[in-house]
């Protein structure tokens, strides 16, 4: 094309904005050349499923910063009075950003069309820098924002600030979050850096809300993930002898497809391998498979990874949540809960899912864990599953006092057929315990039976203890079933807390720091309980009113 075919090209698309991000903008490559920027097809893709807010967990080098950068460009140069904010991690990558991601693609624009966005003022240095329009809108980078409403927002690689940087990320919870409005459009986006921080809650939440399908607002963080096998370069040509892969590779890839519902073919196999042999322990955070797996976990786990990847495929949504009143057991369908937590967004905590409504036919186990009530806001959690085979049927986690806590749990497990329950004793649980078997029936309690040794009278402890002894008891039970595929577990949040329980230095088992086991020690409780209920006493009817045929027996 010559030079006047180029500009009247340019006018007869300028309004179409998809044109304009495959064609108007210039940027450097990884070879510093001067290329013009094309979406790659997850690019693409999350742009047309984005949400007002957007929380996106990626693998490394798949090019989300660049291309949201020039969504924000585009967004300040064609549209009056918007604030468009990018923040990064660091001093130097904000000046970085700036220059190579809003500079470079801005002056090389045409001349005639640049001359077309007069500028009232610019800024820029090794911290960043920035530009406002004569029409009013403008794009600046720094590393926080704390004044004024920003329309269109970038949070770039909010992972590392969360872990590098604790104080910044509480300024852009504190501060930038905050000045968020209904209406505005943000990108958060990270590889993972570890569980625990903003991010990682973040993500856990807004993928939570995914999973039961709730109706997002303006308001809500919408969960966006693209694994390394989303990304159409990451392949590898295979050996001509064929793919070679350890039974332990397969296992993986198996645990993959079947928690991701895709299929990964032998170039991206053959990829993998040469990675994960050049990133070592790495490779799962900066080319995670999964969601839950890109939050590396440290310590030793306690769960076998790919046993609970499999689990991780297994989830499904509930099939209603509701909102209960603990002291009646009053049930509310709740299609949009509205608690907010600290990060602003709403939360299912404090509501029931459930999966499956209660069956007159079908016996139920209950487990139920109680907080203690810390200064790391550990949360009450408790489980229903059916003894037949195990699956979770309803799922409860959240922050209630004690005694409100035994009346909810009453109520539930009442529903559920007089469930057989073992609330778990330690700490607040004895609290609880006094509470509960005044409202629920004491034969379907569990209760622990010992000889007193002073008197040789037996002695009952109603509830389940959990001990360095009692706990191995609860995971190499959970261990069979996840070794066999048949977990039962539906919520994807038992799976995320099933990733973050390990051993720590000295053997003990529990929660990463960071994490919770709330909703882990719950489930396998229930799962205990399951297996120790006592059995059913089936009434024979036939046998209480025999029906005698003989007429003079009648």
């Amino acid at each position: 094309m010559t030079e006047h075919e180029q500009a009247e090209e340019i006018r007869r698309n300028l309004g179409d904005k998809w044109w304009r991000l495959n064609n108007l903008y210039k940027i450097e490559n990884e070879q510093g050349e001067l290329v013009t920027f094309r979406l790659r097809p997850a690019q693409r893709l999350l742009f047309e499923l984005m949400h007002w807010l957007n929380i996106i967990l990626k693998a490394r080098q798949i090019g989300f910063s660049t291309a949201i950068d020039i969504y924000l460009l585009d967004e300040a140069l064609f549209n009056n009075n918007l604030k468009c904010g990018i923040i990064a991690q660091d001093q130097n990558a904000s000046g970085e950003i700036f220059r190579t991601k809003i500079e470079i693609p801005f002056d090389n624009l045409p001349e005639w069309l640049k001359a077309r966005f007069k500028i009232k003022s610019r800024t820029s240095g090794k911290t960043g820098g920035s530009i406002l329009f004569e029409h009013g809108s403008s794009i600046q980078v720094a590393t926080s924002f704390r004044s004024g409403t920003v329309h269109r927002l970038h949070v770039s690689e909010h992972g590392k600030i969360c872990a590098q940087y604790p104080q910044k990320a509480k300024e852009v919870r504190t501060g930038t979050l905050n000045a968020i409005h209904p209406g505005c459009v943000a990108f958060i986006e990270s590889t993972a850096e570890g569980v625990g921080g903003d991010f990682h809650a973040m993500s856990m939440k807004s993928m939570e809300h995914a999973r039961v399908d709730a109706e997002l607002t303006q308001l809500d963080w919408k969960f966006h993930f693209f694994a390394w096998w989303h990304d159409p370069k990451y392949r590898a040509p295979v050996p001509k002898h064929g793919l070679v892969m350890s039974k332990t590779h397969r296992e993986y890839f198996a645990a993959v497809e079947e928690a991701m519902d895709c299929s990964i073919d032998d170039e991206q196999r053959q990829w993998y391998l040469l990675k994960e042999a050049e990133q070592g322990e790495e490779m799962k955070q900066e080319f995670p498979s999964t969601p839950i797996e890109a939050f590396l976990t440290s310590g030793r786990r306690v769960f076998d990874a790919n046993h609970v990847m499999t689990a991780e495929g297994q989830c499904s949504k509930p099939l209603i949540v509701y909102d209960v009143e603990p002291v009646t057991g009053k049930r509310t369908k709740a299609p949009k809960p509205e608690r907010l937590d600290e990060q602003g967004q709403r939360s299912l905590m404090n509501m029931l899912l459930v999966w499956e409504l209660p069956d007159p036919d079908e016996e139920y186990a209950l487990g139920v864990d109680i907080a203690e009530g810390l200064e790391h806001g550990d949360r009450a959690s408790l489980d229903i599953v059916k003894r037949s085979d195990g699956e979770q049927v309803a799922h409860w986690y959240g922050l209630l006092d004690v005694e409100l806590l035994a009346h909810l749990v009453a109520h539930l497990g009442k529903w559920y057929n007089k469930a057989y329950a073992g609330p778990e004793r330690n700490n607040h649980g004895h609290a609880f315990i006094l509470a509960f078997k005044e409202l629920y029936p004491t034969q379907r309690i569990y209760c622990e039976q010992y000889i007193d040794r002073d008197d040789e009278d037996e002695t009952v402890k109603l509830g389940w203890l959990t001990t360095k002894h009692s706990k191995p008891i609860l995971t190499e039970g959970m261990k069979t079933l996840l070794r066999h595929g048949q977990s039962g577990i539906n919520w994807i949040g038992t799976v995320s807390e099933l990733h973050t329980f390990v051993y720590d230095k000295k053997g003990a088992m529990g929660a990463q720091e960071g994490c919770f086991d709330d909703q882990v020690m719950s489930y396998l409780i229930a799962q205990e309980m399951r297996a120790r209920m006592p059995a059913r006493v089936v009434k024979d009817k036939e046998a209480q009113h025999p029906r005698v045929k003989h007429w003079m027996a009648r």
